[in-house]
């Protein structure tokens, strides 16, 4: 197998499709290529010609080679169209199964990107496209996502309707799903009785719904679908269950609580005949009381060494004249409040902040 033979299998399938020449650069690949049908056929009216008008180059991004990018640089023809009823003077070959019209990459490229974008979403989709050398930015990946047709569906029998936020806490859907196939089928604009009986209307062949608790639902499948049978669904129907369960349990916790200690003070029967008598549970852990008592901090001078306590008690005459002025100033504001809860509020702030202040002067006193 030649150069020429590998590089034509590589191409995009199509039988016209003829390549030329193989251009390697330092990061990319250039694939030059042309078409060589005899014919081709008017868009308008569907008649072959044969009369070549010009020709053009038409770039196209391709499928990388081994992490390289491909570019497909193709050599299309313009034609004549000699049928006399035609509106359409020229027109260019098209390429079905090359590229669509006015596209700038291939169709298996834009497959590519469509069926990554489906299974990663638009970000995700994009920079998995960039690791294999494809191009495509998050737009274009949505974009070919919407490109796509809706596949068909068997109509549906059994269906499941509940809500869906276009946007949570503020605005929200229905959305229908398939439960014999397990997979969504149609998103609804509102919650509206109205727009859930129309698409049952438009949809008799459903026999079984499940759906919540809401009337609206309730009102819109009895409008739309009056012979099918509502189903309340499992995931509604426990959830009641629970709360129900919870507002008992919490009205009779008394009742309960007496019910299980009973049991455990109930005598056992073993096997060999003898009787288990309950043991009472060990108490529980002991709180430790968090800081020294009174009397441990007036005693806590004596303790230390003399030292310390003249060092710390040089330090609290220091600050005991920016003390005496904080505390006139905060009394000062205490006898204007500007409310009426004010005063009480700063009082017993200033109040506790005197006493700490009172407590280390007397500490610094008997250390002296």
């Amino acid at each position: 197998m030649t150069l020429d033979d590998l590089c034509s299998r590589l191409l995009p399938p199509d039988e016209h499709l003829h390549f030329e020449t193989l251009i390697l650069e330092d990061h990319s690949l250039t694939l030059v290529a042309a078409m060589t049908a005899p014919t081709a056929v008017c868009p308008d009216c569907h008649q072959p010609s044969q009369r070549r008008h010009s020709g053009y180059p038409r770039t196209l991004a391709d499928l990388p080679w081994a992490l390289m990018p491909v570019a497909l640089v193709l050599h299309v023809r313009r034609f004549f169209c000699d049928t006399s009823g035609c509106g359409r003077l020229t027109f260019t070959e098209r390429l079905p199964t090359v590229a669509p019209l006015y596209a700038r990459t291939t169709t298996r490229l834009r497959h590519s990107q469509a069926y990554t974008g489906l299974a990663l979403g638009g970000s995700a989709g994009a920079r998995q496209l960039a690791r294999q050398s494809l191009p495509g930015s998050r737009n274009t990946v949505l974009r070919r996502v919407r490109s796509l047709s809706t596949p068909a569906y068997p109509p549906p029998h059994v269906v499941g309707i509940d809500d869906w936020a276009w946007r949570k806490g503020h605005r929200y859907g229905t959305i229908v799903v398939d439960l014999e196939r397990g997979c969504p089928i149609d998103v609804l604009e509102d919650r509206l009785a109205d727009t859930v009986a129309a698409w049952f209307k438009a949809h008799p062949e459903v026999n079984v719904v499940a759906r919540d608790r809401a009337e609206s639902y309730a009102s819109g499948i009895r409008q739309g679908a009056p012979e099918a049978v509502q189903v309340a669904d499992r995931f509604h129907l426990m959830q009641n269950v629970a709360a129900a369960l919870e507002q008992v349990f919490s009205a009779h916790h008394q009742d309960l609580d007496a019910l299980n200690e009973a049991q455990r003070q109930a005598l056992v029967k073993r096997d060999d005949g003898s009787v288990a008598v309950p043991v009472p549970p060990p108490p529980g852990p002991q709180r430790h009381r968090q800081g020294p008592s009174p009397a441990e901090h007036d005693a806590w001078p004596s303790t230390t060494t003399s030292g310390s306590c003249a060092a710390k008690t040089g330090r609290q005459t220091t600050l005991r004249g920016s003390w005496e002025s904080t505390a006139q100033r905060s009394f000062a504001m205490c006898n204007s409040p500007p409310f009426p809860n004010a005063r009480s509020a700063a009082a017993r702030g200033v109040a506790s902040w005197v006493r700490t202040k009172t407590i280390w002067s007397s500490v610094g006193t008997t250390a002296a």
